[in-house]
């Protein structure tokens, strides 16, 4: 797969994984149902093991060093803040909680999103 394939692949999990999340998230904040169902958690945990490879098939396509490129770096430190907010506020009984984690999780993705379309980094 070439290299502009693999961009809009990765990018199309993205969108899904984003999609995932603040269904699961909503639903939390509501009956909790379908944060619940089996097949929600599943294909959530399905789509983000893609992303991840897909990121990965990018890094390894493109010749890419995230130590050698700041943006990727800290979006990558970003992602990584993303997932421990998502699975404290999910794991969270306490409202308030679930509504800070889910608003840092939040300002994380809109971080990832602006250094990814931008490719200059915030603080390195």
């Amino acid at each position: 797969m070439d290299y502009l394939a693999l961009k809009h692949t990765h990018m199309l999990f993205v969108v899904l994984s984003i999609l995932l999340f603040y269904t699961r998230a909503f639903s939390r904040f509501g009956s909790g149902k379908l944060a619940a169902n089996k097949g929600v958690f599943i294909a959530s945990h399905g789509v983000d093991t893609l992303l991840l490879v897909s990121a990965i098939a990018l890094l390894v396509a493109g010749s890419i060093n995230p130590l050698g490129q700041p943006w990727l770096l800290e979006k990558i430190v970003l992602v990584i803040a993303y997932i421990a907010l998502g699975i404290i506020g999910a794991k969270s009984t306490n409202r308030q909680t679930q509504v800070a984690t889910f608003i840092g999780a939040t300002i994380s993705l809109l971080g990832v999103g602006y250094l990814a379309s931008t490719k200059g980094a915030l603080v390195l």
